[in-house]
């Protein structure tokens, strides 16, 4: 997994300046939220107790989402990307650019969860308010921004 987010701290950079065409930019999107993802995979179980906890496992995670954070994806929603514009490669609301202050906000509150997350990720008593916020803030943005 570490070299898999080392490879994307070089690939999603060059991703994002290479995403010239709105099919580029969400292959881009879709692959830094499938990064997101695999990290909570690893968390969300824990933290309902589907899975014992594992502080190794919990803070490798946890760093990832925090370094994930810091990548500023807004080159990454440019204009054409909507599902109104091509239909089923995106779940991307039309509302995302109707509404760019909400969606950003959100998607402010998805950062400050993640950046939390390594502090939290030291015991399950810690860990499980830390990932219900994380999975709250992605809920958020996913109810209003992202096709079912």
């Amino acid at each position: 997994m570490r070299k898999t987010l080392l490879a994307l701290c070089f690939v999603l950079p060059a991703g994002m300046v290479a995403a010239q065409s709105p099919e580029d930019a969400v292959k881009a999107r879709q692959g830094y939220f499938d990064m997101l993802g695999a990290q909570m995979a690893v968390l969300a179980p824990m933290a309902q107790g589907k899975m014992e906890f594992d502080a190794a496992k919990a803070k490798v995670a946890a760093d990832n989402l925090a370094a994930l954070a810091k990548v500023d994806v807004s080159p990454l929603f440019m204009s054409g990307t909507s599902t109104d514009d091509l239909g089923s490669k995106t779940s991307a609301l039309p509302a995302i650019w109707e509404k760019g202050d909400d969606f950003m906000a959100k998607a402010t509150g998805l950062h400050e969860a993640a950046a939390a997350m390594p502090a939290a990720a030291g015991s399950l008593e810690t860990l499980q308010p830390a990932v219900g916020k994380l999975g709250g803030a992605c809920k958020a943005c996913h109810d209003d921004f992202r096709a079912k």
